[in-house]
């Protein structure tokens, strides 16, 4: 399980999305849309981290130390991950191929820049609010 969780529907800090209830139904997946960037795009973990142009940013710092731990400790490529697998190292999970006894060693070397991205991306919310 991931160590930073975004649940869409429980998560406020760092929302991904604007929920709508109409007639007591909650929205269905597709339609919910970026609250960050109004072009309609759906509103995913996947969106805000990597792909919203309002937050993209801030992992780009994240992003370099992980390719860097990637690299030393002979993990694949971070270009060669799916977005999925990159997300998921973003929010805390130690590469799937990476050996149990180094999972303590990878979180870290990283849990410092997963703090720092986060506390970015809730400043960045409260800006925009």
């Amino acid at each position: 399980m991931s160590l930073l969780r975004l649940q869409s529907k429980s998560h406020q800090s760092i929302p991904t999305h604007m929920p709508t209830i109409d007639e007591n139904q909650s929205d269905t997946y597709d339609s919910r849309v970026c609250l960050y960037y109004l072009s309609g795009v759906t509103g995913s973990e996947i969106h805000l981290i990597l792909e919203c142009p309002t937050t993209s940013h801030l992992a780009l710092d994240l992003i370099q130390l992980l390719t860097n731990l990637l690299y030393d400790t002979c993990q694949p490529d971070w270009t060669t991950l799916t977005t999925h697998q990159q997300t998921s190292l973003i929010l805390g999970d130690p590469p799937s191929t990476l050996s149990k006894k180094l999972h303590h060693i990878w979180l870290k070397s990283k849990l410092p820049a997963i703090l720092h991205y986060v506390s970015q991306c809730v400043s960045t919310r409260k800006s925009l609010i």
